[in-house]
């Protein structure tokens, strides 16, 4: 069993070194620990579980007489499962015919056939009346399964048992692109320091496929391992070429693929060229910290989300190489905010700083819905909306030109859904919204549901006039998925019943 342990123990270790660091490592260290933790993997035959035979030598021997012997042929190893069938005459008892299975040398087997009347020790008879008659099949039993359920155990418990950062050894080896010269990964322990070199490395290589290819990039990518990639149009095929680089290994001949993107979805390579990623990525790290602390750079993105939109440089951050939050930035520098919306000041600001770009009046009745959505685990939905995953702040305006949604969430830069065409005015302005009365409404919903203080981010708070009362607008709160604090306020703060 300790075999067992240490066996899958080691196959653990090499897939852990193998995950979590350069290619070199996973050869080197991670496959030998691999190959080696399964050599040592105990491996029942057929006759680890069986007893052997023995002659009765002591006085309490007792006399059997061999009525069938089997000897199995599988192989032809000195000692062979066997099973013997028997008359056992036990001293002072009724005799009684028993077969069992043993594991019989060569010239045991060869006396046992020559003299059938032999002894054995008494603590090796079988059962009167076993539960089923054995058979050359069982074996080997239960080991078979216990042994391989052990390795499989041991090493599971420590691959999820112990932390990523844990595997991650603090070795370096020159990578093939450097000894190449092809302008791979300058191998910083920081990997958001050398961005702006793997971002011109990979559109020299870029230029390379052609005199078109620098125009036509659909995305970016820049991993925090070293690994770049690269997806560019072909316009005259309509195919997608992907480059890679692997942990700075160099790059790997292109491939091509089918895909559904056009010329409309690519951006220029002079449209991101002058962009400083090093910085853009420091000012990305820096506002996450201020409410997301301790996370790290793990990728970015550089792609133009949609047609008709300009291109944006998403820089995802998170722990132990995984992604935890998103943040936007733009080729000139601008840097999204990133914000607890269950900061009613903050999002008040932005959200009055967003009206401002869309050129809609805070002073006008354009609004009919502005709710803040927290972005904790256990913040409820009242309602289905564009902020019902990712929380922030949605307006919903209409005036008698223009109607549609605009939405501030945390990391990204606001999002406008503008329709122009006939419609109704709206029901209130953004200025009868009061960042105090939201304050007074979730400190009442707070009392009434018994909301812990930790909880009072987690929070969903609208003005709406969609749900108005007595003809007119209303706030609506629930936090904390505690239906006992969802109320209905009017816009002063007043309460006015249960539920929303």
């Amino acid at each position: 069993m300790i075999r067992a342990v240490v066996a899958g123990t080691m196959v653990a270790v090499g897939i852990g070194l193998g995950a979590f660091n350069a290619w070199w490592v996973a050869v080197v260290i991670g496959v030998p620990l691999i190959v080696a933790g399964i050599a040592v993997l105990p491996r029942p035959s057929r006759i680890s579980e069986l007893p052997e035979f023995r002659r009765g030598t002591s006085a309490d021997a007792v006399p059997i007489e061999v009525e069938a012997i089997t000897r199995s042929s599988l192989d032809a190893g000195e000692m062979q499962p066997t099973m013997v069938t028997a008359t056992v005459r036990p001293p002072d008892d009724t005799a009684y015919r028993g077969r069992w299975i043993s594991s019989m040398s060569r010239s045991h087997f060869h006396s046992v056939v020559d003299r059938p009347f032999t002894t054995v020790p008494a603590g090796a008879l079988p059962d009167r009346s076993p539960g089923q008659t054995p058979e050359f099949g069982d074996q080997p039993g239960r080991w078979a399964l216990v042994y391989p359920a052990a390795a499989v155990v041991a090493a599971t418990v420590l691959l999820l048992g112990v932390p990523g950062s844990v595997w991650d050894i603090d070795v370096s080896m020159p990578s093939v692109s450097g000894l190449s010269g092809d302008g791979g990964a300058s191998g910083s322990e920081d990997p958001a320091v050398d961005l702006d070199d793997r971002k011109r490395s990979v559109l020299d290589e870029i230029a390379q496929l052609g005199p078109t290819a620098s125009a036509n990039i659909l995305s970016l990518d820049l991993d925090e391992d070293d690994t770049t990639r690269a997806e560019v149009y072909d316009p005259t095929t309509g195919e997608a070429i992907t480059l890679s680089n692997y942990s700075g290994r160099g790059w790997d001949e292109p491939r091509r693929g089918t895909t559904t993107k056009r010329r409309a979805d690519t951006f220029r390579a002079d449209e991101i060229a002058g962009t400083d990623l090093g910085s853009l990525t420091t000012t990305m790290g820096s506002r996450i910290q201020a409410t997301r602390p301790g996370l790290t750079y793990v990728d970015m993105t550089i792609s133009r989300p949609a047609r008709g939109e300009p291109v944006l440089l998403v820089g995802a951050f998170g722990q132990d190489r995984m992604s935890d939050v998103e943040i936007q930035g733009r080729p000139d520098g601008q840097v999204a905010e990133f914000f607890d919306p269950g900061d009613f000041a903050t999002s008040f600001r932005l959200a009055r700083d967003a009206l401002a770009g869309a050129d809609l009046a805070t002073d006008q009745p354009n609004l009919r819905r502005f709710e803040i959505r927290g972005t904790a685990d256990n913040t409820p939905i009242m309602y289905a909306g564009q902020i019902q995953n990712s929380g922030g702040v949605l307006m919903e305006f209409t005036s008698p030109d223009r109607h549609g949604t605009l939405t501030v969430v945390p990391g990204e830069f606001p999002a406008l859904s503008d329709y122009q065409g006939r419609s109704s005015a709206g029901d209130f302005s953004f200025d009868q919204v009061r960042p105090a009365v939201f304050e007074s409404v979730r400190a009442q919903a707070m009392e009434r549901g018994a909301i812990e203080p930790f909880d009072r981010s987690a929070v969903d708070i609208e003005a709406t006039s969609i749900f108005a009362h007595d003809d007119e607008p209303v706030v609506k709160v629930e936090l904390a998925r505690e239906s006992a604090s969802a109320g209905t306020y009017s816009m002063t703060g007043q309460f006015l019943e249960t539920g929303y």
